[in-house]
């Protein structure tokens, strides 16, 4: 091992979050925001080119990712299982589709090209620091650095002493283009749950990039890993018209009940989806990602060290547990929770609550217009595991 830190940052995992981290500690250093000269090792093997990932989110203002938007829309479409749909106005935010496989490519190649950073295109097997020090390990060889910002996927790298998750949010999605313009592009559906009937917490979401062409993604979320079938929402979007796959994407997000600590060390932060960034209780994750990237090279501007980041209000980590019981134990009935968030609750607030950026009274909102029976017994359920620890 080397005397000195070879590196500054020490990146491990490849994904939204550590590409999102290098690039905007690159700009801070441009900036003049961070001190000296800013050594970063991107640590993560290379993705498979074909394979399509679609990310969306919302957001007021631009953010670093809209350069690969292939859709954006400031209305969203919710469908009830009768088939009925209600339609939405975004007040201010745009619900935005970003092919994130393209970003990826972009993003790594720009990042590979300065001469600031090393990409060690490996997969790392562990992660750990001392007090001078952090180092990601790979097969034979240690990358040493200041900090290290561990994103490696929780379900392919397990995190140690955490508690497996119970619940999942499983996916397959397929981009389908029509013979003829049968799709209406003016509105994507956030939520329709008219295509699914099975156990557990089911629907569709639909994002139409024009006349002729959507992705169709079925979610289902519950204790199953298995994928749900996109099909039959498919036919609800396309109607009569002949149509063809064009790609297909899909995967399994687990759901945490209790996020593991961030920091584990003097120099290292768990961040992306190992550090809690995807909502437990809704699966969302590109805004909170992109939030909590630009608090840590804040902190480490302010500070000089990454952990001057804000903490989970314990408000949303309240939330979340009793939201993931109710998944647990009444998955199916779920439904006019979420068609009453979106009918009686302004959208604004419903978005920041979504991504966990609600204020008290974002959420005092949400909660009066949610059924109370659902959640009642989901308290009750946690109320009576306390008792029995």
């Amino acid at each position: 091992m080397p005397e000195h830190p070879e590196f500054d940052h020490v990146i491990v995992g490849a994904g939204l979050s550590g590409l999102l981290l290098a690039r905007r500690l690159l700009m801070a250093a441009d900036a003049g925001r961070l001190p000296g000269a800013v050594r970063i090792a991107l640590v993560g093997p290379v993705p498979d080119p074909a394979q399509r990932v679609t990310f969306a989110h919302w957001a007021r203002r631009p953010t670093p990712l809209d350069d690969w938007s292939i859709g954006a829309w400031s209305e969203l479409q919710v469908v009830d299982h009768a088939g009925h749909a209600r339609v939405v106005g975004l007040d201010g935010y745009r619900y935005t589709a970003l092919a994130w496989d393209r970003a990826r490519a972009a993003l790594r190649q720009t990042l590979a090209a300065d001469p600031r950073v090393t990409v060690v295109a490996e997969r790392a097997v562990g992660v750990g620091g001392d007090a001078d020090a952090a180092w990601a390990d790979l097969p034979g060889a240690r990358v040493l650095g200041r900090w290290a910002f561990d994103s490696r996927p929780p379900f392919v790298d397990p995190i140690p002493g955490a508690q497996p998750a119970a619940l999942h949010q499983a996916f397959r999605g397929v981009w389908v283009r029509t013979g003829a313009p049968t799709v209406d592009p003016a509105a994507a559906t956030l939520l329709d749950f008219s295509a699914d009937d099975g156990p557990d917490l089911g629907f569709a979401y639909v994002l139409p990039v024009d006349e002729r062409r959507a992705m169709v993604m079925a979610v289902r979320m519950g204790p199953s890993m298995d994928l749900p079938d996109p099909l039959p929402a498919v036919a609800r979007v396309v109607g009569s018209s002949r149509w063809t796959i064009e790609a297909e994407e899909r995967g399994v997000t687990p759901l945490p009940g209790r996020p593991a600590p961030r920091r584990t060390g003097q120099r290292m932060l768990r961040i992306g989806a190992r550090g809690g960034r995807v909502r437990a209780s809704t699966g969302y994750a590109v805004t909170r990602v992109l939030a909590d990237t630009g608090a840590i090279v804040a902190s480490l501007s302010r500070h000089g060290h990454p952990f001057g980041i804000p903490p989970d209000p314990r408000r949303d980590r309240a939330l979340d547990a009793i939201w993931l019981a109710a998944l647990a134990r009444e998955r199916a009935d779920l439904e006019p929770a979420f068609l009453a968030l979106f009918r009686d609750v302004p959208v604004d607030r419903v978005l920041r609550f979504l991504d966990g950026g609600a204020s008290p009274v974002d959420v005092a909102a949400v909660v009066a217009a949610l059924p109370p029976g659902p959640f009642l017994g989901a308290l009750g359920a946690l109320a009576r595991q306390r008792l029995i620890r």
